[in-house]
Order: structure tokens, then sequence, then C-alpha cells
């Protein structure tokens, strides 16, 4: 779908990335799909005609959309004699300019160049620097070629390849007018490393209290020691599921007292990988992404720890470190469906909308009885404007959920598909009725990409 759609819908995070400091003539805003590829075809025509260069950027959402677009420009391109010629980057094809030498010779080419974030190199920045080199090429054989851009791709150029930035001719976007916002991954993208064991009591409440009586009877000695740390790591991480941060902090900062000169790696790594969690959510990532590694020292091929540090390095801006991590995470345990949806989320953090919806499809392949799965996808498609996708993944989370009460799924439904004002009154009266609690609306992935903080923060306080 184009930007220029005017009907009601919800408020979306994966939007255009294109620098401040862009020139506003170079940028098309608010046009329609058609206006966007007049826009590209005219400019190659003109650059035909006045036997000049054509260096177009095409910024896009996702590849769905690209895809519809590159097909579009291409049929009015044939029909005027010219020959479409695609370069798609890998890390062994990542010298652009090389690779426009070496294509085939063609009567009036035009290069459609794209996945310019996948071109290899020590740092995945090869293709970017590539493009630096050639301005010659590009000016002396008057080359006309398209880069087709996401989001993600759009921010990195002027980074990456300023000089290549400098003399690009236009810049189009098949995106919304918005800036983008900083990445926002709430606490919900967090893993506990520990396994949940089952207990007889109806809430958590209930299950601290009992845990606080077990360590009260337990004798002070060396033997009850590894036990006692235990009871510590899942307190904390019971007061965390209750929003209290404040008593879930201090059982385990005593717990890591209690191991600090014992050889206890795996509870060591739970207990910091408890404070990281903490710490994040209190907006600190750096200070977490501290606790997670020194959990990795302990536990280093914990999935759990791996997809934090991931979204910690995410949060922090450092992009190609935490995908890498991410992906490392999912190779520790690649059944493990929970990971790669958490996976999906820093994906999608990190401008990569595509790359997200493919490991939340991975989730509900693995899983997919498992209607939280379903539900992530549906928002994910919504973000990217496919709602007969959206659909079909919240009428399968429904019916996944027969029998159950399911408010979020209701909330979601109403979000994904348009009607944001009816989705926050259903929120607020969920919130109201004690069905969803105030600490669970700040961590949910999913009401973070469809409402703006401001909004959440107004149902909750």
């Amino acid at each position: 779908m184009s930007s220029a759609l005017t009907e009601p819908g919800p408020k979306r995070r994966l939007e255009s990335a294109i620098p401040n400091e862009m020139p506003e003539t170079s940028v098309q805003h608010g046009k329609s799909f058609d206006d966007n590829i007049d826009i590209l075809f005219d400019e190659i025509m003109l650059a035909a005609q006045w036997g000049r260069p054509s260096l177009l950027l095409a910024v896009h959402k996702s590849k769905f959309g690209q895809d519809k677009a590159e097909k579009a420009l291409e049929a009015r391109l044939e029909k005027e004699g010219f020959q479409v010629e695609r370069i798609v980057i890998n890390d062994r094809r990542s010298d652009i300019g090389q690779l426009i030498r070496e294509a085939t010779p063609r009567a009036r080419p035009v290069f459609f160049i794209s996945n310019i974030d996948w071109g290899g190199g020590e740092d995945g920045r090869q293709a970017y620097r590539a493009l630096n080199l050639h301005r010659e090429l590009f000016v002396e054989e008057a080359v006309k070629a398209v880069f087709w851009l996401t989001v993600n791709e759009a921010s990195n150029l002027p980074r990456f390849a300023p000089d290549f930035w400098a003399f690009r001719h236009r810049v189009v976007e098949f995106v919304s007018q918005r800036a983008a916002g900083k990445v926002v991954l709430p606490a919900g993208v967090l893993a506990w490393d520990m396994q949940p064991s089952p207990v007889p009591f109806e809430n958590a409440e209930g299950r601290i209290r009992a845990r606080e009586e077990l360590l009260r009877r337990l004798p002070d000695s060396l033997e009850a020691l590894s036990t006692r740390i235990e009871l510590h790591v899942s307190l904390g991480h019971l007061h965390w599921s209750i929003g209290d941060l404040e008593q879930a902090a201090q059982w385990f900062e005593a717990g890591l007292a209690l191991a600090k000169d014992y050889e206890l790696p795996e509870l060591k790594a739970s207990l910091l990988n408890g404070m990281g969690i903490i710490l994040y959510e209190r907006g600190n990532p750096a200070a977490a992404l501290d606790q997670f590694n020194q959990a990795l020292r302990f536990r280093s091929s914990s999935r759990a720890l791996l997809i934090n540090v991931s979204a910690a390095n995410c949060m922090l801006g450092r992009i190609q470190e935490a995908l890498t991590l991410g992906k490392k995470a999912v190779r520790a345990n690649p059944l493990e469906a929970d990971t790669w949806r958490r996976l999906g989320y820093i994906q999608n953090g990190a401008g990569r909308p595509d790359e997200a919806i493919a490991c939340l499809a991975k989730a509900t392949e693995l899983a997919p009885r498992a209607p939280d799965h379903h539900i992530s996808l549906a928002v994910m498609y919504s973000l990217i404007d496919r709602p007969d996708n959206t659909r079909v993944q919240l009428t399968r989370a429904q019916e996944l959920s027969a029998g159950e009460s399911a408010p979020m799924i209701d909330i979601l439904r109403e979000a994904t598909l348009g009607d944001i004002d009816k989705a926050r009154e259903l929120l607020a009266a969920s919130v109201a009725a004690g069905q969803i609690a105030t600490h669970d609306v700040r961590r949910d992935l999913n009401l973070s990409l469809l409402f703006d903080a401001s909004q959440l923060e107004a149902v909750i306080t």
C-alpha cells in the first residue's frame, strides 16, 4: 500500500528513516504508489534524453512492497525499449561498480540494485563502501540505476556511503511521512535463563509466600546453599512477574552475595540475567548488557542470554552485533520457537521487517498451536500493510484460544485492522477490570508497535 492512504489505521513504527540532513527537494513525501512509479520512470526517461546518469533511491518498508514496485516500473521501462539488469547483493557479490561492468551488455540498460545491507565484509558494510569508489563509472558511463532500499538501508546509506549519498539524484519513499522513531524493544523481548517449576499455588503471591517459608526453614549450612540461592532466583523472578522490580532486584543482589565465593556458575548466570532484565526494564540497556555479558561467562551457549545480549545491543544501536548474536541464539537451539519469536522482534527493531516475518513464521512452524506466535505474526504483517495475512493469523490465534478469555486478541485485532480508538478503549477497559496488568502493558511487544508510548501511559495511569 502507498503512503498516500488516508483511511484510519494503527500507528506504524516501520517508517521513513531518511536522515534530517537530506535536502527536502530530493525526497518525495506523501505520494501514491502510481505517483512514485511515475517519478522514477520520468527521471530515467529524462536521463536517457539528455545522456546523463540517473541514480535513484526507492525506499520501502519491506520487500513485499518493493517487489510490486519493481515489476510495475520494469513494465513501464520495457515499453520504452529499456532493459532491466538486476544486481542482487550478497557477501560474495558486493562490489557494485564491478558488477555493473560485468553485466551482460544490453541496449538501454537500467540497473535494479537491491540488498545492499547484505554486502558482507568484516562488518557487513562492504557494499556501502564500494559505492563510494565508483563515481567516475556512474558519471562517465551515464549509468541509470534504481537502488531498492529498505528503511534500514536508507538510514545506513549516508553513514556508510557518504560520497555516493552526496551525488545521488532522487529519493522516492514508498513509506509514510513520519520520521522513524528510536528502536523500541520493551522488556517483554527478554528471556529468563531458568526452567519454570510446577507449583500447586494459584497465583504468584501464593508462590512467593511458599518460597519465603521454605527459605526460612532451610538450615544455614553449606549443604543447603545451592537450594537457598535457587530460591533467591525464583523469588526474584516471581516479584518481577508481578511488577515489583525493587523486590526482585533485592532478591537477585542477595543471591549474588551468597554465591560470590563459590563455584556455582549456573546459579550465578541466572542471577546476573535477572539483574540485567531489571536494569533493562528500568531503562538502562548499557548496564543490562554488562550483566548479560557477565552471565555469558558462566553459561556461554545459553539461548536466553544470547537473545538478551542481542536485544540490549539493538537498543544501543549496535545493529550488526545484535543480529549476529540473535542468530547465534537460534543456532543454540534451532527447534526452540520462543527464541525465533524474540529474534523476530529484534529484527524488526533493527529495521528488517522481512527478516522479522521470516523469524515469526519459523516460530509458528515450530509451535503451530501456540496462539502468541500467530498474534506476533499478525502484528508484523499489519506493520507492512498486509491486511489479508493479518486476518489469517488473527483468526488462527482466536481458534487456538477458543474457550479461553483472550482480551488481548480482541485489542490487537482492532488495532491491526484499523480501529485504533476502539483498541485503546478495549485496552483501557481490560486494565481497569484487572484482566491485563499495567506492567504487562509496558512490557508487551505488540502494543509497543501499535501504540505510541504516550498512548499506553495514558491508558495505565
